[in-house]
């Protein structure tokens, strides 16, 4: 029976560019680190502690391995990037080794008090910031288990901080804003002191022991918030990653860029606020990032504003595209695309915000023009019709492009009602699916049902029907 060789090569090549990848080597390079530690922490000269040190660092490589493992996909549920994958190994560096430091300054010490000089709480809150919180909660139990095995915890110092780190991975859940950092060290501090209380009682410790500890575990939660809040802005903008808080700031409709885009293209930010209240209300109803759409909605079209007067929401006596070809007309609506990703990236919004601006149109022909220039010429490329990006990559930016499409096309409706409004919005769901603008979005059938509905309910509260005022007499003279 004969082998064919070439998958195990293929594996074997995927594993060695895994390996020479950069966050990889920065890991095994911290993992080197933690073994030095280890050493001179373990080594006084003695033959009989080689066996102990030995062990220490198998233990450390099985800790590297378990980090493998663990920030996989299987595990978590998504692919990191390298910039996610360099957050993680240091901050599982720092925590491993910093409490094998913190140790050392305690050694002698037959009390728990380590675990409450170590900030795992602000450890664990940065992941559950920056990453999820699934991944904060699984690194709440590895990291004080991997201080545990190495030697850094005792038993008692690894139940205070796997509490500590377990809080720490629920407390933000929906944050809002930066003062939710507060609250959160707050609650932190209350679950450190319950567990100080409960290890004190398990101890048998006197009750002058009490404030002591306590002192020390409300000053951990506390000072892990504290932290958080300030390590979060230049974290943020390291990573280019999105949050919440982030998110929020952004969202704010006085920031430079949307006041210049009100005052020379009202006409389109006008529009994108619409978007973004179609965009929030559909990922609100299927589980998505609202907040990531909003944002994404406010400035998919800023790259509008240099030629505003070629885009018809902007259009008040004559439109511009009647005096060129179709070709050139093509030309300038495609382009919004390129400027508005150029400005967004000038600007450093978050890389989920620019590939919304990046696929708000997906790769889609500009079909009017297109038609057009079909009358007038032999042969025509669609390509030269077609939009730069290319189609959506997650729901919100699927979201977001529905929504503009809607927003724009349910304009042109006469006496729209739910009734006309959703036929509508079916036939241009069912366009998007046939041209393959929504293949990779990760969007599925009973998505795309509840967003239609989401649309029908703001669209038809937005052109309620109107009572029709009687007009007045003229008085006659």
């Amino acid at each position: 029976m004969k082998i064919n060789p070439e998958p195990i090569k293929n594996k074997l090549l995927l594993v060695l560019k895994k390996i020479r990848s950069g966050p990889v080597i920065f890991s095994l390079l911290l993992c080197f680190i933690a073994i030095f530690v280890i050493i001179t922490r373990e080594y006084d000269e003695s033959v009989n502690n080689l066996g102990k040190i030995l062990g220490s660092i198998l233990l450390v490589y099985l800790l590297y391995t378990l980090y493998i493992i663990l920030q996989g996909q299987i595990i978590i549920g998504k692919e990191l990037n390298s910039r996610e994958r360099y957050l993680l190994a240091s901050l599982c560096g720092i925590y491993i080794i910093g409490s094998l430091l913190i140790s050392n300054l305690f050694k002698g010490r037959e009390d728990f008090l380590v675990s409450l000089a170590v900030p795992t709480a602000l450890i664990i809150m940065l992941l559950a910031i920056f990453m999820g919180k699934r991944l904060a909660m699984i690194m709440a139990l590895a990291f004080p288990l991997g201080a545990f095995i190495t030697g850094a915890f005792d038993a008692h110092s690894y139940i205070i901080a796997l509490v500590s780190g377990a809080a720490a991975s629920t407390v933000l859940h929906k944050a809002q804003n930066r003062m939710s950092l507060i609250k959160g060290g707050i609650v932190i501090s209350a679950a450190n002191c319950l567990a100080v209380i409960v290890i004190l009682l398990i101890r048998h410790s006197g009750i002058s022991e009490f404030p002591f500890f306590l002192f020390w575990a409300a000053l951990n939660g506390i000072t892990c918030g504290i932290l958080t809040i300030g390590l979060l802005p230049p974290l943020e903008h390291a990573l280019n990653a999105v949050t919440a808080f982030r998110l929020m700031e952004l969202s704010d409709l006085n920031a430079p860029i949307l006041r210049k885009l009100f005052t020379t293209a009202p006409g389109t930010y006008s529009h994108s606020l619409m978007v973004a209240n179609l965009a929030e209300q559909a990922c609100q109803d299927i589980g998505a990032n609202a907040m990531l759409a909003r944002v994404g909605a406010y400035y998919h079209d800023i790259g509008k504003m240099d030629n505003p007067d070629y885009f018809v929401e902007n259009q008040t006596d004559h439109n511009r595209h009647d005096e060129i070809a179709p070709r050139l007309s093509a030309t300038i609506i495609r382009s919004h695309v390129k400027l508005g990703v150029e400005k967004a990236s000038s600007l450093g919004l978050p890389r989920d915000v620019i590939s919304i601006v990046a696929e708000h149109h997906g790769n889609s022909i500009i079909s009017w023009f297109y038609n057009k220039a079909t009358e007038n010429e032999v042969t025509v490329n669609s390509e030269d019709f077609s939009y730069p990006g290319s189609p959506p990559r997650s729901k919100e930016s699927a979201i977001v492009m529905l929504a503009d499409i809607t927003e724009a096309a349910v304009r042109t409706l006469i006496k729209p009602n739910a009734a006309k409004i959703e036929k509508f919005i079916q036939q241009l769901f069912q366009a998007k699916i046939d041209h393959g603008q929504l293949s990779e979005s990760e969007l599925s059938f009973s998505d795309l049902e509840i967003i239609k509905k989401s649309f029908v309910r703001v669209l038809a509260g937005y052109y309620h029907s109107r009572i029709e005022y009687p007009k007045q007499q003229k008085e006659e003279t």
